[in-house]
């Protein structure tokens, strides 16, 4: 205890003898280093939670966390009480623990329902536990999509009417937690429609409606099943028919011409009425035995003789009955749908460009437009590309003209304004670093010195010299007065070393200021 009070007590002598920013620079530095200590230890000793289970209900929540202290698990519990966590490293183990246990056993619900018997069960929950299980696993289903986190399928299936006309249809609403938002298009929120009108029975996909999570609509069954279905993938279809054609051709021209001298566009009307067409035909003159019957009859008759005589006679008959099949032909015919019916291109082709000088002597592009010869084999180019066919009464139109490309000089010149701004200001940048570096160094430095000096106050002197060493004199002075005038003339001429280095520094700095930021670099790091 008495060491203790010494060891204060000196230090608060050393603080008093030392400077304001001194003691400002040794408080920072002692707080730093506490900080830095807290620091590792936090890190060291931290634990990363998982998610155990989501979602849960507050009564399984309740028994999953006794379990959890019973098997001393530590968990933490998040998000209201329905979700727990617990150390990455105890994740699996408490979740096959918990398996054994049968726990969770609520949330999603599957075909796992119907593992139970319940001899007492109505025909009423009978088909609640259906349509449940059918949810669950529809639900685990659409959970499995990348883009989806979690998944909520609702279904509803009415009751069946003994009319057909009062038989109301099968609906369905899906609520999805997208683990990015904007994460599903079109093309999967069709598909998950149609998963679900494949699984129930009766469900139609005009009558599925989903949304996500905030409660927006991602895709409405209102509609979808009937015309504006239909119309929305006939312009689909049309669409995807004209940028074929237009790649096709645009990418011969610009093999012919080079790139951005042509533009081609076009249009076309394609066929989507849908008919089927049955003939029925006979040919009288082409018959065939279809089936024959033959019937023969025999009659016995008397006859009287001239001597009284009787002689018996017998009569046969027949009778052939035969049915003729006549030829049918029988032809059911149906239409291709999407056939074109007539396309319309339009092509602009960009001219030639020769340099000449001109009265000024400067040199400056010249337009000239296209021979009509080139323009021909332009023009049946496109055509073979397309499938051009003038049965169909198909148009094509080429114009020969001069492209605008001012707008691309502007954008050069934007371009080149941007990239020399930024050039110099990542030159000023580095020059403020290396300057703020400097300055940085001096200011340690020099705040470094005065500690040092506040410490050589209560560091004991070195030894005197010898009494036959050397001193320095000046006119008769006495060793007494050498001795007391050495130390401003070794200040002096440290302060004339500093005031060279900065100089050199700086003129390094500004010479050369790309070796003088590795120097400091270097120095950082060491």
């Amino acid at each position: 205890m008495e060491y203790l009070k010494q060891v204060i007590s000196r230090l608060s002598e050393i603080v008093k003898q030392m400077s304001v920013s001194q003691v400002v620079m040794l408080v920072a530095v002692i707080i730093g280093v506490v900080f830095g200590v807290v620091a590792v230890a936090g890190w060291v000793g931290s634990v990363n939670y998982q998610p155990l289970y989501s979602n849960l209900e507050q009564s399984e929540a309740a028994e999953i966390t006794r379990y959890l202290a019973e098997s001393e698990i530590s968990y933490q519990i998040g998000a209201g009480g329905t979700t727990i966590e617990v150390p990455e490293g105890d994740l699996y183990e408490a979740r096959l623990q918990l398996a054994s246990q049968g726990l969770p056993n609520s949330g999603i619900v599957g075909y796992s329902i119907f593992d139970e018997t319940n001899l007492g069960m109505t025909e009423f929950l009978q088909h609640l536990n259906f349509r449940r299980a059918l949810e669950g696993e529809l639900s685990r289903t659409i959970s499995s999509l990348r883009e989806v986190q979690t998944a909520r399928v609702h279904i509803v299936i009415p009751e069946e009417r003994l009319f057909a006309e009062q038989q109301k249809e099968a609906t369905a609403s899906v609520v999805l937690k997208l683990k990015h938002r904007g994460g599903l298009g079109k093309t999967q929120a069709n598909g998950i429609t149609h998963l679900i009108a494949s699984s129930v029975e009766g469900l139609k996909p005009g009558n599925i409606t989903i949304l996500d999570y905030d409660g927006n609509m991602i895709l409405s069954g209102a509609g979808e099943d009937g015309v504006s279905a239909l119309s929305a993938n006939q312009l689909d279809m049309t669409r995807s028919v004209e940028r074929d054609l237009e790649t096709k051709s645009q990418s011969m021209l610009d093999g012919v011409l080079g790139p951005g001298k042509s533009i081609i566009r076009v249009t076309a009307e394609l066929n989507f009425q849908q008919y089927a067409k049955t003939s029925e035909s006979y040919d009288p003159n082409q018959t065939a035995i279809r089936s024959e019957q033959k019937t023969e009859q025999r009659d016995m008759a008397t006859k009287k003789g001239n001597e009284n005589a009787e002689d018996n006679a017998e009569n046969t008959s027949e009778v052939i009955v035969t049915n003729y099949e006549v030829s049918k032909t029988i032809e059911s015919v149906s239409n291709a749908v999407g056939t074109i019916d007539r396309i319309s291109i339009a092509v602009l082709l960009d001219g030639t460009y020769n340099s000449i000088e001109n009265a000024e002597g400067v040199e400056e592009l010249v337009y000239e437009p296209r021979p009509q010869e080139e323009i021909d084999r332009l023009m049946a180019i496109v055509k073979n590309a397309v499938g051009f066919t003038s049965d169909r009464n198909d148009q094509i139109e080429i114009v020969n003209i001069a492209f605008d490309k001012s707008y691309l000089t502007d954008q050069q010149k934007s371009l080149d304004e941007q990239y020399t701004r930024e050039f110099y200001y990542d030159i000023g940048k580095k020059v403020m670093m290396v300057l703020g570096a400097i300055i940085l160094l001096l200011y340690v430095r020099k705040k470094i010195r005065k500690l040092f000096d506040g410490l050589k106050k209560i560091i004991p002197p070195m030894p005197a010299a010898p009494s036959g060493s050397a001193s320095y004199s000046s006119g008769g002075a006495t060793d007494d007065d050498s001795e007391s005038a050495l130390p401003p003339i070794e200040e002096i001429k440290l302060e004339k070393r500093q005031h060279r280095l900065i100089d050199s520094m700086q003129k390094v700095a500004n010479e050369e200021p790309d070796e003088m930021a590795k120097v400091i670099k270097t120095l950082m790091v060491e």
